[in-house]
């Protein structure tokens, strides 16, 4: 791995540790075992992967619930919350056994993203008069989207020597439809549960199920109408040689 992608993720898991700290500092939630709760539906979900065509990366479900975290927890444990869902997208089931350094950045990458959307989230609908769920869970879902996707394309750019632009256009491509769709079940599941009713929020689980397996559904057709295009278009070529021969 060359130096410069060393020292970027060694950077990430600093800025992610100090998060940690803090975030261990001030530990003191309200209610445990509605976390508790919240914290365990968000690791399924998390097992909840798709594969993004061409990078190596996937993207869960844990998205949503990071984003109703923010609406609805302490920072603490919103990003305890990114970092469990992290470990579990990294861990749970791969095609191919991580390496280390893959689950460290996965897990710092997450730590650093939820944590600015939190403080991001709360920070700047204060200023702006307003502190809704809508315009938390709004602001939150841009800032960890743009992240998200920036911080994951610049590893692999600087890991393989790839475009920055291409990648994250690619990974943007990839991630914004299921993002858009994940961020607008949280914010109708948190407005139908006015911020506290968890019986009527956590009505968000079947809703991403569904989700999930349609956005898997669409990528696998995509995927393989790309191999069906490349096959014919081969077959062509083939053709075209043969009768010119």
């Amino acid at each position: 791995m060359p130096s410069l992608a060393k020292a970027y993720i060694v950077a990430i898991g600093a800025f992610a540790a100090a998060v940690l700290t803090l975030a261990a500092y001030r530990w003191n939630p309200e209610n445990l075992g509605c976390f508790a709760l919240f914290f365990a539906l968000a690791m399924v979900a998390s097992a909840m992967k798709i594969r993004l065509p061409g990078l190596k990366t996937s993207i869960s479900a844990n998205f949503v619930f990071i984003l109703i975290g923010l609406a609805l927890f302490s920072f603490s444990e919103t990003v305890l919350i990114g970092l469990g869902g992290a470990l579990v997208q990294s861990l749970w089931r791969p095609l191919q056994r991580p390496k280390a350094v893959q689950v460290f950045f996965n897990g710092a990458c997450l730590t650093v993203c939820t944590a600015a959307a939190f403080w991001a989230s709360h920070a700047l609908p204060a200023i702006l008069g307003s502190s809704s769920a809508a315009a938390i869970m709004t602001v939150g879902a841009c800032v960890y989207v743009v992240l998200n996707t920036g911080m994951v394309s610049l590893v692999i750019s600087l890991a393989e020597g790839q475009s920055l632009k291409h990648l994250w256009a690619q990974c943007y491509e990839w991630t914004f439809p299921y993002f858009l769709v994940g961020a607008a079940v949280a914010g109708l599941a948190s407005a139908a549960g006015q911020g506290r009713n968890f019986g009527v929020t956590l009505l968000v689980v079947p809703a991403m199920y569904f989700v999930y397996v349609y956005y898997r559904m669409h990528i696998l057709r995509t995927v393989l109408d790309n191999i069906s295009n490349v096959s014919h278009e081969n077959e062509a070529v083939l053709a075209g040689a043969s009768r010119s021969s």
